[in-house]
């Protein structure tokens, strides 16, 4: 079967339970510096990359990623808020000019995993934080589900129906974190929070301010897309990231954008975005 015809999750389900993938995965994407990934045969970045031939998953987040990487001043710092098993991470932590990664996420699960992939990469410039990147400090609810072989069930802060379980976990004020851990030069962000954009962004308004850092970020319903923006100080500008196509495109009041959910923000200009990534920049 030729993976990708399938269509449907719950094809791809079918399809992993079928063939299972389990060890120390080599991702090699085109043009990436190769690294290793742990898979239970419950990691979906790792199954769909693999089964893709390592071209079917956010490629051109992935891309864009990589080209600002390679531009990016010393001694940066990135942060991967949502980090799930580290891809994102992974990739960082070999430009010499990142100074250190902090990775965020709130499921031990995905704590437990992103440890085995910095070992398994001898990877030290990077640190695993589990908190809740929120606008308030405390000790808040978290809802997810569980199934078999998914290693991460969307959790998130905001509650979903499908999530029928919860727990708790310590939230931070990126701002405030960031002082404390004597952070400068912000410049790389990801940030996959499920929903909770709003919040983790309103906790990082000084850095937002100071850093202008570039951010790549998930958002899965368009119409929160406006709201986000209008957190984001004067000068930031918003692409919407085609993953099929390698292009980038500004968004406008009434664009319409593609269906990948995925959002880029930037201080930079097109032309300079143009000189940077080495896809489409529209």
């Amino acid at each position: 079967m030729d993976y990708k015809s399938l269509k449907t999750t719950a094809q791809k389900k079918k399809f992993w339970k079928e063939n299972p993938l389990n060890g120390d995965i080599s991702i090699e994407i085109d043009g990436f510096n190769e690294f290793k990934m742990k898979c239970l045969n419950d990691d979906s970045v790792v199954k769909e990359l693999y089964w893709t031939k390592f071209n079917g998953w956010e490629k051109t987040s992935l891309t864009l990623w990589k080209n600002l990487l390679e531009k990016i001043e010393s001694d940066s710092v990135i942060l991967d808020v949502g980090a799930y098993s580290g891809i994102y991470s992974l990739i960082a932590s070999s430009y010499e000019n990142v100074k250190h990664i902090y990775a965020f996420d709130i499921q031990d699960n995905c704590i437990n995993r992103l440890e085995e992939n910095l070992q398994l990469n001898n990877i030290s410039n990077a640190s695993i934080v589990k908190a809740a990147c929120s606008n308030s400090e405390d000790i808040i609810e978290f809802y997810y589900y569980e199934e078999e072989g998914i290693m991460s069930s969307v959790a998130g802060i905001v509650p979903k129906k499908m999530n029928n379980l919860k727990t708790s976990v310590n939230s931070i004020v990126l701002d405030s974190w960031s002082i404390s851990e004597s952070l400068k030069n912000i410049r790389l962000i990801k940030m996959d929070v499920e929903g909770a954009e709003q919040k983790t962004l309103l906790g990082m308004r000084d850095i937002l301010r100071k850093d202008k850092p570039d951010i790549l970020i998930e958002i899965n319903d368009f119409k929160d897309v406006k709201k986000v923006k209008n957190i984001f100080p004067t000068g930031y500008k918003l692409y919407d990231i085609n993953e099929k196509s390698l292009e980038i495109k500004k968004l406008g009041l009434f664009s319409k954008p593609s269906k990948d959910r995925n959002y880029f923000f930037s201080t930079k200009s097109k032309k300079e975005l143009a000189l940077i990534f080495e896809g489409t920049v529209s």
